[in-house]
């Protein structure tokens, strides 16, 4: 089995014919959910709990993988800002070794980010974010029982890089599911960086998804099993999935309706949090994608500058963004 940090270094190196072959091998990378499940992971990621605080009616469940066991600041500051509007932090902590939770915790305090009341657990890299959740939503289960909001969300929206009216929204959505955007590509979901579930309809629905849902390993598999399957899991049972920032809004607010070359109206196929990340920005949307600034792959040349720009406006500095993007 490759090391993760193999892995993620082999990913990042792009050399995509080899990490097919080898995905395959390791990970059973699969459109056959009958093939996919013979590669999935039978047990748990086996939740170990560093710090528990208060837990109440409204829950945060924020994934945040550390590899080689060093935090970064953007799940500490998610959870401070939903800790503001009445949200109970819980912090899943994966990594493949536990991390030394006393120092990341200092770093934490100079960065002038305390941790609060945030429950803390620690668990190894099983199944991705999703992984985490289903062992979250096992472990939390009393808690659950009774809980009226639930929050999912992971690092790969960086921020909040400015104050804004996002998480207020929170408070006031309706019943349902709801997520930051939407996606049409290969079946209408919720992108899964921020969801909630509101209302006990929403948050039983949503464990009745996590009990069924298996591990996986793979990326398109939990793509495809998880995050595609868990909108249309309530899609199919009547339950409303909403988006904050619609799709047709944001091409509307970018006042484009052909991209690259594609026909008229492709806005649905896009990836919102790459394509419209300073419109979202614009609209109040506090965050934009990790992998958008790790890798461009709309080849910006100012990418950084139009972020920078959008953050100045509403008198932040660019040195904020830097201290979310390096380890603690």
């Amino acid at each position: 089995m490759l090391a993760e940090g193999h892995r993620v270094e082999l990913e990042n190196m792009g050399k995509k014919g080899l990490r097919r072959r080898l995905d395959t091998f390791l990970h059973g990378k699969t459109t056959d959910r009958r093939k996919a499940r013979l590669f999935r992971r039978s047990t748990t990621g086996s939740l170990k709990l560093i710090r528990r605080g208060p837990i109440g009616a409204r829950i945060a469940f924020i994934s945040t993988f550390w590899p080689g066991g060093n935090g970064r600041l953007t799940p500490f500051a998610l959870a401070a800002a939903l800790a503001g509007v009445g949200f109970s932090p819980v912090l899943i902590v994966t990594a493949g070794r536990m991390p030394d939770f006393d120092a990341v915790f200092a770093k934490l305090a100079g960065e002038g980010a305390p941790l609060g009341d945030a429950t803390v657990v620690w668990r190894r890299n099983l199944g991705r974010d999703f992984g985490g959740y289903k062992d979250a939503f096992h472990f939390f289960g009393d808690e659950l029982s009774a809980a009226e909001r639930v929050f999912l969300g992971n690092d790969g929206l960086i921020g909040p890089l400015f104050p804004s009216d996002y998480f207020q929204r929170l408070q006031q959505s309706g019943p349902g599911l709801w997520g930051a955007t939407e996606s049409f590509d290969h079946a209408y979901h919720l992108q899964s960086s921020h969801l909630l579930f509101s209302g006990r309809d929403a948050v039983e629905a949503a464990r009745a998804f996590f009990r069924q849902y298996d591990f996986y390993d793979h990326r398109a598999n939990v793509i495809r099993y998880g995050e595609l399957e868990l909108s249309q899991w309530f899609v199919e049972r009547h339950i409303p999935v909403t988006p904050y920032y619609p799709a047709e809004l944001l091409a509307a607010e970018k006042k484009c309706d052909t991209v690259s070359g594609r026909k008229q109206g492709a806005w649905y196929a896009l990836n919102a949090q790459h394509y419209y990340f300073d419109t979202l920005m614009s609209l109040g949307c506090p965050f934009v994608k990790r992998e958008l600034l790790a890798l461009n792959p709309l080849q910006l040349p100012d990418l950084y500058e139009r972020v920078f720009a959008q953050m100045e406006q509403r008198g932040q500095s660019a040195d904020l963004l830097y201290r979310h993007l390096r380890p603690l």
